[in-house]
């Protein structure tokens, strides 16, 4: 089947004039453009009116709205118009038809057409339902109805999807300039009732300028309300027998919904890359939260108290809290100390007591500069070597620094961490880790710096013990990318991370 077989003939058709009087509408899909009336009405008072309005032979209007309108804001009594004898089904299908391939409508009114469209020709009798043999003859697919809008059958049920918001929220935002916006529309489809009510609210009442933002804060609030209690779990059921390669993903987890909406909100410092060439920047792979609870629950206790250093979007500060620790965060950029503080005191208020949230400076660490064996535990992701990153402006931030200048900050923020963490006792099997989350980059001709190496070297200056070694297999976005510049220049794509676990033992 073709295009034509949403086009339906009209056993009676002629052209005559009608008394404007005597055309009745029935209820309209869209509301009038009065813009577009305006300017129908000035081309008609020069040119006169090009194409008839269609009726049915009740004087039902079906097709024309606008151009009827127009005449009547002219003066005009009678009007050019196309008589078909189309039942009402039909007549309403023409009207979509019409207002589908002719006026410029929001997502929202465009998938209410498309939605109606379908219904009607299921009703007549003429639509493929789903599971049924495309080959039957007479029935409309999917793709035939997208081909008769000119489009692929993907961009057609992505049009279809914003159906799926509820109607009571379609008809709030339609006509708003959110409704404009495909993909948002499109994301907030896919999110659950109540969550596409409070995006709304936000909207509607400008309490969030962007949609970005107000479906940041819709799923921070639905974090909260259905918050476990406990988060009990086996180790070895979510992660296996814990081995020196892992793979962590964004799992079905309760906690991803939190970082996922921290991650996703305008304010906070977002990392980049450079792909080496051209001007694209992609974004950094951002830390899991399987990942970081899997540091917390394996490597320390419940209660201990928890220095992330680098804190960064907060993903471990939150992982601790959900699994009653105490954590202190630390982080140079300001955006990410506001916004991962008034997370932890919205979502944990009853572990108030149990963080501390700072704008400071992780590698100096001067709030404890005259105390020793404070933390239990540090768990921290510090930014990549060699300026690889881009991450805010903040000129405090390491990320900035040569390799040379980098190494000696990272040297200073070793011995301040070897005074503040707890010694380890090996026999009575009592272990405060320092795990450093870290990767590697790049100095032209200068060839590969290791994190890892260099990290290892600094750590025994500083008569911390080389623990453990965990690596993490990345979901590397950006790869394929920088595929044709690795082999140019001889070296393959880094797809790990190295989690690097210290300890401090007295001298024997």
């Amino acid at each position: 089947m073709s295009a034509e077989v949403v086009q339906f003939p009209a056993t009676k058709m002629e052209v005559v004039e009608v008394e404007i009087a005597a055309i009745r509408t029935r209820f309209r899909i869209r509301t009038p453009d009065e813009q577009k009336i305006e300017e129908i009405a000035a081309s008609i008072r020069i040119c006169g009116l090009i194409n008839a309005i269609t009726i049915d032979s009740e004087y039902f209007l079906l097709a024309g709205f606008h151009r009827l309108e127009a005449y009547k804001l002219l003066g005009y009594k009678t009007i050019p118009a196309v008589i078909k004898d189309a039942e009402k089904l039909r007549g309403e299908l023409v009207e979509i038809e019409e207002n589908i391939s002719r006026n410029e409508l929001d997502h929202l009114e465009i998938c209410e057409h498309m939605a109606r469209r379908e219904e009607i020709l299921s009703l007549l009798g003429m639509r493929m339902e789903n599971g049924g043999n495309q080959y039957t003859e007479g029935k409309i697919t999917t793709k035939q109805l997208a081909e008769a809008l000119g489009m692929s059958d993907r961009v057609y049920r992505l049009k279809r999807q914003p159906i799926k918001v509820v109607e009571e929220v379609r008809d709030l935002l339609k006509g708003t300039p959110f409704a404009r916006n495909q993909m948002d529309m499109v994301k907030l489809s896919q999110q659950e009732e109540k969550v596409q009510h409070r995006i709304c609210r936000l909207l509607i009442s400008g309490k969030c300028r962007t949609f970005k933002r107000a479906l940041a804060q819709s799923l921070l609030d639905d974090w909260k309300t259905t918050k476990e209690a406990t988060a009990d779990f086996s180790i070895k059921e979510r992660w296996g027998i814990p081995q020196s390669i892992m793979r962590f993903k964004k799992a079905d987890i309760h906690l991803q919904k939190l970082v996922q909406s921290i991650n996703s909100t305008d304010e906070v410092a977002v990392k980049k890359r450079d792909i080496h060439f051209g001007t694209n920047e992609v974004p950094n792979y951002v830390m899991m939260a399987d990942h970081s609870e899997f540091l917390v629950t394996y490597f320390t206790k419940e209660n201990d108290l928890i220095l992330d250093n680098f804190m960064g979007r907060g993903t471990n500060i939150l992982a601790g809290l959900y699994h009653n620790r105490r954590v202190v965060g630390i982080d140079v950029n300001k955006e990410n100390v506001e916004v991962v503080s008034s997370v932890c005191k919205k979502h944990f208020p009853e572990s108030q007591d149990n963080f501390q949230i700072l704008d400071s400076c992780g590698v100096e660490l001067k709030e404890w500069a005259n105390e020793q064996e404070v933390f239990d535990a540090v768990i921290t992701d510090p930014p990549y070597v060699c300026k690889a990153e881009k991450y805010g402006g903040e000129k405090r931030d390491i990320v900035h620094l040569s390799h040379t200048a980098y190494m000696e900050k990272i040297d200073t923020c070793f011995m301040n961490l070897a005074r503040l963490i707890k010694y380890s006792d090996y026999e009575e099997k009592v272990f405060h880790p320092i795990i450093f989350k870290v990767g590697s980059g790049r100095i032209g001709s200068g060839g590969l710096v290791d994190m890892d190496f260099e990290f290892q070297q600094i750590a025994r200056r500083h008569n911390l013990t080389l623990w453990d070694k965990v690596f993490n297999e990345l979901h590397n976005v950006w790869g394929n990318l920088c595929a044709q510049r690795n082999y140019d220049n001889c070296y393959v794509n880094k797809n790990f991370e190295t989690n690097l676990v210290f300890c401090k033992f007295r001298s024997t």
